[in-house]
């Protein structure tokens, strides 16, 4: 077997790969549950406000318990944008990733060479952005899906296929699905 990518391998395809390694949609920072305290105090003052029948102590602390809402929600908005821009302004790295007889082998704007044999592959993930080979001691060899794509049908049912015959587990869900489902 022998299979030869070329292509791009920019900032959405290093968040997939984020993603998916927390387990969890993009790493937001916790605006919200960093405000919980201090909503609890004001839930309190509101409920002491109402209780002692101070109009003016219930519109200060519902005030501040507004305020602290819409300041997390602008805070969550505003990290995304600023997400979305790193991804936009970070160039994209040209990447050639050979994947033959004797294991994976990536070029990286044809300076940086790394190779992995097949005894080094632990597993696989196939994700709809991006590949990513998990290597021996915690390395990660992330392709672009539309890479594969591209190659066409037989490109990717021949990897599919090595991978098998390698023994090399495709990972669902952080879990290893039994050979015959990959």
């Amino acid at each position: 077997m022998h299979l030869q990518l070329d292509y791009k391998l920019g900032v959405a395809e290093r968040l997939a790969h984020e993603e998916f390694r927390s387990g969890s949609p993009l790493q937001r920072p916790a605006y919200f549950r960093q405000a919980i305290p201090s909503l609890v105090l004001c839930g309190l003052g509101l409920v002491a406000s109402y209780k002692g029948q101070s109009v003016t102590l219930l519109a200060i602390f519902l005030l501040a318990a507004g305020v602290l809402t819409v300041d997390a929600w602008k805070k969550g908005l505003r990290w995304k944008l600023n997400l979305s821009a790193a991804a936009d302004k970070e160039p994209a790295n040209s990447v050639q990733l050979v994947i033959d007889d004797r294991g994976i082998q990536e070029t990286v704007e044809q300076e940086v060479v790394s190779f992995a044999p097949w005894s080094a592959v632990r597993s696989y993930i196939q994700l709809e952005r991006i590949w990513a080979f998990n290597l021996a001691g915690g390395y990660t060899a992330i392709v672009s899906a539309s890479a594969i794509a591209e190659a066409g049908p037989a490109a990717e049912a021949d990897l599919k296929t090595e991978l098998v015959a390698r023994s090399i587990p495709q990972l669902v869900n952080g879990r290893a699905l039994p050979p015959a489902l990959s």
